[in-house]
């Protein structure tokens, strides 16, 4: 293809992906499953060789789960009312996380006759919720469900990355003490850097005079986040410690550190940063699922055994995603119950498995599977709940509208 053609091309699928987002608010659809769709499409009529496609994958996930992730926390906002939804929406991905691990690695050892420690780690991706998926499927729900949703996702992808590295050091490493040992230190380096760092870059903001700011701080954590992973570190907690610094900066800078930096910048920066993040996930995202689907192998999604595994395992991720809900007693259980997607950190974290580790009794299309079955699910429920909240809407009682300035008239 000429440049040209490139250019059309791409453009082209931001257009069709903005068109998928739009149907997607009206009907409920995941626009991610119509960019799978597309993607499989476009493998099946253009000859595409995949392995050289594999690098582009795994840059456009690692930055877009930066952007995705830092767009989530931009829309978190921290108080006193809050910390009981924070504290439960943590709990549960942490819980339902380590349930699925163990309960799906110990299923998958079971089966298919995988080293235990092989099948944890195999199992990880799949019980890592997608807040790629979740983030933009939930802008039609209100209030804590929402907030609960995205708090969940975006911790379900930083405790299923720290733990699918801590299940690889372990594989590598025949003293499992010491290995988690090595990662309860990394950790806490981690959490102090980020705190440091994410102050760092904020005052900075203030002493660079130059127009364009946005994407040179989008690269210094970008670069930040590269080196910390090199050091075998947790780097999304610095994006999310940045974001939720950024967004509840009121609560961050007050006191002495209030006049270090004027509430008008950290506002117009908070602004600028929400804009900027919002579009570029929206474009990463877009091209993510769209190589996916071309690199997918339409013939492993035949293998009858690899449906019946998928199954299974989606059906031990809802029942143990009950469980947490049912004892964090949340009152509404049905439209939180079916939004658990698979996603971008799952195919992402994949793909990251070692040579080494790669077993072929595991079916590939397992992945594609869960991905597919999990958006259904969540399709399911959101347009289940939109038809409940409709006909609620419809059954309330209109209240008359009055006109407060002519009350006023009356009386006087």
């Amino acid at each position: 293809m000429t440049a040209y053609q490139l250019i059309i091309a791409g453009s082209l699928t931001i257009i069709l992906s903005y068109f998928f987002s739009e149907f997607s608010k009206k009907t409920n659809i995941p626009s991610v499953l119509m960019l799978i769709l597309t993607g499989i499409i476009i493998g099946f009529y253009v000859d595409v060789d995949s392995d050289k496609l594999m690098q582009p994958l795994e840059v456009l996930g690692v930055v877009g789960l930066i952007m995705i992730v830092l767009e989530g926390a931009l829309d978190l906002e921290l108080s006193r009312d809050k910390l009981s939804l924070i504290k439960h929406s943590s709990l549960m991905a942490l819980l339902v996380l380590l349930g699925s691990v163990l309960v799906i690695g110990v299923s998958i050892h079971l089966s298919l006759r995988m080293d235990l420690w092989e099948s944890f780690l195999f199992a990880t991706p799949l019980s890592v919720i997608s807040s790629a998926i979740v983030i933009p499927s939930v802008e039609n729900l209100h209030g804590h469900k929402k907030e609960f949703l995205i708090y969940e996702s975006c911790i379900s992808d930083i405790l299923g990355i720290m733990l699918f590295y801590l299940l690889l050091g372990m594989l590598e490493n025949d003293n499992k003490l010491a290995e988690f040992g090595k990662f309860s230190m990394n950790l806490i380096v981690t959490i102090v850097i980020s705190i440091f760092t994410s102050f760092g870059l904020i005052f900075l903001f203030k002493y660079i005079k130059s127009k364009v700011k946005i994407f040179l701080f989008l690269a210094i954590l970008i670069v930040l986040y590269a080196i910390e992973k090199s050091l075998h570190l947790s780097p999304l907690i610095l994006i999310l410690f940045f974001g939720l610094m950024l967004k509840n900066n009121e609560l961050i800078f007050r006191g002495r550190l209030s006049g270090m930096i004027s509430r008008m910048e950290l506002r117009l920066m908070e602004r600028n940063f929400h804009i900027i993040t919002r579009e570029t996930a929206f474009v990463l995202r877009t091209f993510f699922f769209i190589v996916f689907g071309i690199t997918m192998e339409l013939n492993s999604l035949l293998d009858v055994r690899a449906l019946l595994l998928s199954l299974a395992i989606v059906l031990i991720l809802f029942l143990l995603r009950y469980a947490g809900l049912y004892l964090f007693g949340r009152e509404n259980m049905k439209p939180l119950l079916y939004i658990a997607p698979r996603g971008l950190i799952t195919v992402l974290l994949f793909y990251t498995i070692p040579v080494d580790y790669h077993n072929h009794s595991f079916p590939t299309s397992v992945i594609l599977y869960v991905v597919l079955i999990t958006s259904l699910v969540m399709t399911y429920g959101l347009i289940k709940e939109k038809k409940a909240t409709s006909g609620n809407r419809k059954m309330a009682p209109v209240e008359p509208v009055v006109d407060e300035d002519l009350l006023e008239d009356d009386l006087i």
